[in-house]
């Protein structure tokens, strides 16, 4: 019996021993292993972030031929994403892996506030940019008069000044005065009823018009076809009209099937990130402890949407692979790139305008 108690003993040292032990900030408490893993995920995401938005930003200021509408909004995108990649992600390892435990309330809010802001932006942009494809599917004829630079620019000043107002409205609207000095969840200090009308506003409303917008872009596709023979007797004799609205509206559908991809991507992204903000009035007994860890895998894969966009870009535009490569070759010396950035005949011309001919007009619109 004697010779038992210590072997019993040294096994429950052992045990305790080989255990990790969660770092505790309050009720924020992670294993070693769980920061080291969500500080490498944090900084290879922001890498990707910066290299890829980067270069979208670049290409469409440097390439006169992707300084469309369409393209403007979504190098905005690409500033916004490049400043989620500079700004929240360095936040949420500093703050969300308890890297500084100290941080007093208000100070913690401001920092929530200003992920919020990146995040409210991203979210606004993904939804302009939806609006922009809808009005030249929906309204082709009108569109250049309709979306002028200078209307551009009012639509991104007032996707700041929207996203402001809203950011500034969780200084009057939270719950720093349960958090005190314990801990600095990012998320929660703000209020429910705050965090509630967000997700109304910023998620299942844009969700809501984007949805619509797209149904639309389709039932207009698809009544192109309808339209087809009439439109071709009326453009008989004018080759040169039929194959630049040919090719205009194959590049629109092109552009417009390319954004369903980014909104697709987007809900999957967003939409657990939207559950999670709002988990604690969907279920009144949640414990925040307990549910912290899924809160920064939500928003770590929500942050990591902002990677894939210039991915997407590139997959389905040579104009935008073509640009890449070119802005890549200025850092990098190689001749592999003399492939990607050669150029045609008419290099002005889009990759999708090249593409087409002036006589299959019925082709370009069809949905298959």
């Amino acid at each position: 019996m004697t010779s038992a108690v210590p072997n019993m003993a040294s096994e429950v040292l052992v045990s305790s021993t080989t255990r990790p032990e969660p770092r505790c900030v309050g009720y924020l408490c992670l294993t070693e292993s769980q920061i080291i893993g969500f500080f490498v995920f944090d900084i290879v995401i922001a890498v990707v972030i910066l290299i890829g938005n980067t270069l979208v930003i670049l290409s469409v200021a440097r390439t006169p031929s992707l300084r469309s509408q369409n393209n403007i909004f979504l190098a905005s995108l690409a500033v916004v994403d490049f400043l989620l990649a500079t700004i929240c992600i360095p936040l949420d390892i500093v703050v969300g892996l308890g890297f500084k435990p100290d941080v007093s309330p208000w100070a913690c809010l401001t920092l929530s506030a200003v992920i919020g802001t990146m995040v409210f932006l991203t979210i606004l942009h993904i939804t302009v940019v939806a609006f922009d494809r809808f009005l030249a599917i929906t309204s082709p004829f009108t569109y250049q008069q309709t979306m002028t630079n200078g209307r551009v620019a009012c639509f991104i000043a007032g996707i700041w000044l929207i996203t402001l107002v809203l950011s500034s409205t969780a200084f009057a609207w939270n719950n720093v005065h349960e958090f005190y000095y314990t801990a600095c969840d990012l998320l929660y200090i703000q209020g429910k009823g705050y965090r509630i009308m967000i997700v109304v506003l910023i998620m299942f409303v844009p969700l809501t018009l984007m949805s619509y917008w797209y149904f639309r872009i389709y039932r207009v596709a698809r009544s192109h076809r309808r339209r087809i023979a009439a439109l071709e007797r009326v453009l008989e004799t004018k080759a040169f009209a039929r194959a630049k609205y040919a090719t205009t509206l194959k590049k629109d559908l092109k552009a417009a099937v390319t954004l369903m991809l980014v909104f697709g991507l987007f809900i999957i992204g967003w939409l657990p990130a939207s559950f999670m903000t709002i988990i604690d009035v969907i279920v009144p007994d949640v414990r925040l402890d307990e549910i912290y860890i899924y809160e920064l895998i939500c928003f770590k894969i929500a942050f990591s949407n902002s990677a894939i966009n210039p991915m997407i870009y590139a997959a389905r535009s040579m104009d935008f692979r073509r640009a890449f490569a070119r802005q890549l070759g200025l850092v990098f010396r190689c001749a592999c790139w003399t492939k990607l950035t050669s150029k045609r005949p008419d290099s002005r011309v889009t990759d999708i305008n090249r593409e087409v001919s002036a006589t299959t007009l019925s082709s370009t619109i069809r949905l298959n």
